[in-house]
């Protein structure tokens, strides 16, 4: 996919093609996805007696969007979260088609986590993942679903026009093969 080349160099209005003009449609969004701060187990550490006591760091949200000026795009958003689940999803894609209609699917909107352990857990549909949370934690799942489509609509309202610069080469960066 395409997902890594847009991700490369968002530089909006730093490069343009050779008419001279941007290439695509570029926005940024965020929005906080922290949920419950305290007495919640946290995700995936599979210890009943790990639970949040605080917040630390705030975690969000952020998205990217890049679309060509004829419509065509793809959202990608990225979690300070374990993962997403197919419920999270088609939550906030039913959102968004209520609020944009067949702009943002299933066909061009990726949710990805960064596999965090840091936060609430408890959102997940699947039962191996919500036992020790004791369950589904509707706060956790809400802070997501609620902070994905925040920082999707943010994007959305921040697409500017930009350039998409992917380099190639090699590096003249090497380990040590060995310590000597």
């Amino acid at each position: 996919m395409i997902w890594l080349g847009f991700l490369l160099l968002l530089l909006p209005d730093s490069g343009r093609s050779a008419s001279g003009s941007p290439n695509y449609l570029i926005g940024l969004g965020s929005y906080d996805i922290t949920g419950p701060a305290a007495d919640v187990n946290m995700m995936g550490y599979a210890n009943t007696e790990q639970t949040a006591s605080g917040v630390h760091f705030r975690l969000r949200a952020r998205t990217f969007i890049v679309a060509e000026p004829q419509g065509n795009g793809v959202a990608f958003v990225n979690l300070d979260a374990c993962m997403a689940s197919q419920l999270v999803t088609i939550k906030v894609l039913e959102r968004l088609k209520a609020r944009y209609g067949d702009l943002y699917t299933e066909n061009n909107v990726a949710i990805s986590g960064i596999h965090t352990h840091a936060g609430p857990g408890g959102y997940l549909q699947y039962v191996v993942y919500i036992i020790t949370s004791l369950g589904f934690v509707r706060q956790s799942f809400d802070a997501l679903v609620d902070g994905i489509e925040q920082s999707i609509i943010r994007a959305h309202d921040n697409l500017h026009p930009g350039s998409i610069f992917i380099n190639k080469g090699r590096s003249s960066f090497q380990l040590p093969l060995s310590h000597s």
